[in-house]
């Protein structure tokens, strides 16, 4: 649980966070939960700071539910990709990118102006220069791809040529259809 600031609550100085909090995540009654920290502690609490125990519980709660929820649409926008044929690595690619996008802007709203302003442009520069980066990785990613598809068209044509090299009519058709067959892939991947 995220440390507050200003004054401890009973709950804190007494260490009962390990007692109340399941209490709370079970849905017992405040009244419940305050029996439970008196009969630990031997101390009395009040139903109101056991409520605003259970709202920052239930804010963390909330809050790991809307990251979920965006990792959850991240996930269906990178599965719906363009890139129908793309590499899985190409698509993993564009999910942390977009990801660290998603986190910048985040950081960028939660600071104040003061902040932003006071923002040194080095510091700009360091940020921009690292989401340059990220898309860089990815166009990378890209042509090793290709690189590798048109190696093991490469490994496949040689091993079929030995194969066949008694026979070379018989090559010269299953190399065709080999041709034709990636010319068919590469159009799908571009």
């Amino acid at each position: 649980m995220e440390r507050r600031r200003g004054r401890k609550s009973k709950i804190e100085i007494y260490g009962a966070g390990k007692i109340v909090d399941p209490l709370l995540a079970e849905g017992k009654t405040y009244q419940e939960v305050a029996e439970a920290f008196e009969e630990a502690t031997g101390e009395k609490i009040t139903l109101g700071s056991i409520g605003a125990r259970n709202n920052r519980l239930l804010e963390g709660i909330r809050k790991t539910k809307r990251i979920e929820a965006m990792v959850d649409e991240l996930i269906e926008e990178v599965m719906a990709y363009d890139g129908a044929g793309a590499d899985p690595g190409e698509k993993v690619a564009v999910a942390a990118r977009r990801m660290l996008m998603t986190r910048a802007v985040e950081a960028v709203s939660r600071m104040g102006k003061d902040a932003f302003e006071s923002l040194t442009p080095e510091k700009l520069a360091q940020m921009v220069n690292g989401l340059e980066r990220s898309r860089i990785s990815a166009e990378k990613l890209k042509l090793e791809y290709a690189d590798g598809f048109a190696a093991a068209k490469l490994a496949i044509v040689t091993e079929v040529r030995e194969s066949f090299h008694e026979h070379p009519e018989i090559m010269d058709k299953v190399c065709e259809i080999v041709e034709e067959a990636t010319r068919k892939l590469e159009e799908q991947v571009e």
